[in-house]
């Protein structure tokens, strides 16, 4: 049956906007009717849904056709997920990226060279195709990409001699951008932001930086064609620098309306912090320990429209990290940020970390005319917890917004949005350890061979799974320093995992569901401990642990967990995560007071899939 122009054209109203998108390159009749301008009008709301989103910027490039700018906006949102990104420390630090699936299991042997890497579900051929990685020291010279050591694998070229660093995946997953440096054996000549294809390893665009101070931390804005990044800066303060990478992406034809692009100034300050807005090329950013400040990435204007676009200036000196953009179920924006309480004679707590809605603030801010003041947006805000020390406090929140973690003082608490209820996590309280681990021949796993040493420790970073279900956190182990823990013989790191008994249950006053996984101690490369893990709230922002389907992460050693040894050698591990199941509904005793029990659990064998320094999984 066949179907007229009108009733294709009701047809197409009723497909979401990436599907009709989609249809409208592969055939020719519904190219035709999907060319309707009126259609594609009424979808733009669908694709990209808020207004700060540069689909009006763009689409003078296409004509003015909604429908062509959307059959190229459709390949960037739509891509191969599951993508593992690597560096090595080779010559030239090179960047590959492969498919991992995202079904893990270890083999029996504990991880070999990319020999446990595979999916149950995944025949013989695919399976023989994703189980090896990319191996370190190879690399590209004058510019042409080295030939990918396995299937799938994509190498990064990176031309004659010229360093890399820092490839972060873009939101979709598709594009990577990195730093190259040109040193010529000698002082640093030139800094380039390269832009390359995620799968392929193509280059898509370069940009030599005005100033030759390389950027040091990426964040992509939502809508993928705006990178921001951070520098040191003459005076001694860190630079928020934009740049648009859209001409780069168009196609050849459309390439020209644009003209060529550089970075954008938009603020310094030392130190400086940022978050993007999840909806918005807007963004949060903390600078000089004392302002909070809001600006477009896309527009470079100040929300008051004042050249100093510092929302918020704290009474006190906050030392801490980043802070955090959130859009919650119901779509409203929230910033989670910590405001310092006026200085009084008697003690107390330094702050409190709050979260402030959006739209109120900008209301007060305009009612104001001028900056808020603490108790202001204090009694505009929801409060999640009193904090003692600033310089100690790194917090991170479920994409919704339900459940907000922080860290202070070492202690790790989980607050719930629903109940308003903030708990212990870290240390391991003694009275929620319902199921204790069984010592670990590879160095104190559980409750004997050294475990109190590990239930008391210190957390140095943590991560949410994208599912906003999951707490991924690293715990360095009592009693060991840095920086001489990465050259110790014995581990000092191991990572946790909480898990929600049931991702709909909050948090309440009878205490914890759900239980612990730990898993098997190791040695950070000094890659991670050197560039990362003391920002790592900051690169969390936009660099991701977690696979897609929250059911593993990724991780670089020393050394192999998996037969306890620690060496010069480095590798990339990929560490499967099986559900914990839920703890019972109240503690042994039945008391109220000790809370609902944890179950405390040890992960599989972790998989090791490369040898490289770094890894971070692709976001879709």
């Amino acid at each position: 049956m066949s179907l007229d122009d009108a009733s294709l054209l009701y047809l197409f109203s009723r497909l979401p906007g990436e599907t009709l998108a989609a249809c409208a390159q592969v055939c020719r009749a519904w190219h035709a009717v999907a060319a309707s301008e009126v259609l594609w009008q009424r979808k733009c709301l669908e694709l990209e849904p808020h207004p700060h989103l540069r689909r009006d910027d763009l689409l003078p490039a296409f004509d003015g056709s909604h429908r062509a700018y959307y059959a190229w906006r459709w390949p960037l949102l739509s891509r191969t997920v599951g993508r593992l990104l690597v560096e090595g420390d080779a010559p030239g630090q090179e960047i590959a990226t492969y498919p991992v699936p995202n079904s893990l299991t270890s083999d029996s042997g504990g991880g070999g060279d990319g020999g446990g890497v595979g999916s149950s579900s995944s025949g013989g051929a695919e399976r023989a195709t994703e189980q090896a990685g990319p191996k370190q020291g190879v690399g590209a010279q004058g510019g042409a990409a080295a030939a990918p050591t396995a299937p799938g694998a994509a190498v990064v070229g990176v031309e004659g001699d010229a360093m890399v660093q820092q490839a972060t995946w873009s939101p979709a997953g598709s594009l990577l951008a990195f730093t190259e440096m040109r040193t010529d054996q000698g002082p640093l000549l030139e800094s380039s932001v390269v832009v390359t294809d995620g799968r392929t390893g193509r280059r898509l665009g370069s940009w030599v930086l005005a100033s030759h101070m390389p950027p040091f931390y990426f964040m992509w804005s939502t809508c993928g064609t705006r990178l921001l990044f951070l520098s040191n800066w003459e005076g001694g303060v860190v630079a928020l620098r934009s740049l648009d990478i859209a001409p780069a992406l168009l196609p050849p034809a459309a390439r020209a309306a644009l003209g060529a692009t550089r970075e954008v100034l938009l603020c310094t300050a030392r130190p400086l912090f940022l978050s993007v807005s999840p909806a918005s090329t807007r963004l949060l950013w903390h600078g000089g320990c004392r302002r909070f400040g809001l600006a477009d990435a896309a527009t470079h204007t100040p929300e008051d429209g004042a050249e100093d676009d510092c929302f918020f200036e704290n009474a006190q000196l906050c030392p801490s990290q980043a802070p955090q953009w959130l859009v919650d179920a119901a779509g409203a924006d929230w910033l989670l940020m910590p405001i310092m309480r006026p200085q009084s004679a008697g003690p107390g707590p330094a702050g409190a970390l709050a979260l402030a809605p959006l739209a109120a603030v900008s209301e007060a801010l305009e009612a104001e005319g001028s900056r808020l003041s603490p108790s202001l947006l204090l009694s505009l805000s929801r409060q999640v917890a009193d904090f003692a020390s600033p310089r100690d406090l790194c917090f991170a929140a479920t994409p919704d917004a339900s459940h907000v973690a922080f860290c202070d003082r070492g202690a790790l608490h989980v607050w719930t949005a629903q109940t308003g209820v903030c708990l212990q996590l870290f240390p391991l309280p003694a009275q929620h350890l319902l199921g204790q681990a069984p010592p670990s021949s590879t160095g104190g796993g559980g409750s004997g061979g050294g475990g109190d040493l590990w239930h008391t420790g210190a957390v140095q970073a943590m991560q949410w799974s994208p599912d906003g279900r999951r707490l991924l956190f690293l715990v360095r182990r009592s009693g060991s320093s840095m920086p001489m823990v990465a050259l110790a013989k014995r581990p000092h790191y191991r990572w946790m995992v909480y898990d929600a008994a049931d991702g709909e249950q909050p948090l309440s006053v009878d205490g914890w569901m759900g239980g612990v996984t730990q898993c098997l101690p190791f040695n950070p490369t000094l890659e991670f401990l050197d560039r990362y893990l003391l920002f790592f709230d900051q690169y969390s922002r936009s660099m991701r642990l977690w696979s897609p389907d929250s059911q593993a992460f990724c991780f670089c050693s020393r050394g192999q967990p998996a037969v306890g040894e620690v060496s010069e050698e480095t590798f990339v591990h990929v560490q499967p995560v099986p559900l914990v199941a839920p703890a019972a509904a109240s503690s042994a005793s039945g008391s109220r007071d000790m809370g609902t029990p944890l179950l405390l659990a040890e992960a599989p064998l972790p998989v090791r899939v490369a040898q490289g320094t770094f890894a971070a999984w692709s976001w879709q």
